[in-house]
């Protein structure tokens, strides 16, 4: 086994497997996104609202953070004298989404929705959080598996980056880091006319 394939997918697949691999990725994190209530509103950000969300704005939501994500990694990569082309880096955005699809499934469990739900209530259209009920080991190792599948997509995601754009020394981190903050903020501000679009649930 190429244990790349863990931190450096893309290197493993090449950019034509790559492509459709990620684009599998896509489809089952989408998928159970629609089935546990996901939201994927960002190109990092992932949580659950109180109430059901249409299908089509769960759907709206991980293609424009895909899209968001590898579009603006592309565009970094281009700036800083890169080689890559819009798939690879497609590519790379779409085969780091796969520790997501992990987060995603433990976020959707029922126990783990009700003891967030529990702790962090919105009241007269204010957030109001128990922090004693932060505290419960549903909530506690949910939030470490999470936060560790989130850093394990970001080393993806890097490597994979660095393998599709061929830039070198430092320009590689600083345009990597450039394209996250851009396409996290770009990404969100085309996700929130969905809500109104598909009616969903408001921030």
């Amino acid at each position: 086994m190429d244990w790349r394939i863990l931190y450096n997918p893309l290197a493993v697949l090449g950019k034509g497997k790559g492509f459709a691999t990620a684009l599998l990725v896509i489809i089952a994190l989408t998928g159970i996104a629609v089935w546990g209530q996901v939201h994927l509103d960002g190109a990092l950000d992932m949580h659950i609202m109180a109430g059901t969300s249409p299908a089509g704005l769960l759907i709206a939501e991980s293609l424009i953070a895909w899209l968001s994500l590898g579009v603006f990694l592309f565009v970094a990569s281009k700036i800083f004298k890169g080689n890559g082309g819009v798939g690879a880096h497609l590519a790379a955005a779409g085969l780091a989404r796969f520790p997501y699809i992990i987060a995603a499934f433990v976020v959707s469990q029922p126990a783990f929705k009700k003891a967030l739900m529990t702790a962090v209530k919105t009241a007269r259209g204010e957030i109001v959080v128990r922090q004693s009920e932060l505290m419960t080991p549903q909530i506690l190792i949910g939030f470490l598996v999470i936060v560790g599948l989130v850093i394990w997509s970001i080393i993806m995601l890097y490597n994979c980056y660095r393998y599709a754009s061929r830039i070198q020394g430092a320009k590689n981190g600083v345009s990597f880091v450039i394209a996250l903050i851009i396409a996290e903020v770009v990404s969100k501000a085309l996700i929130i006319p969905t809500f109104t679009l598909f009616k969903g649930p408001q921030y």
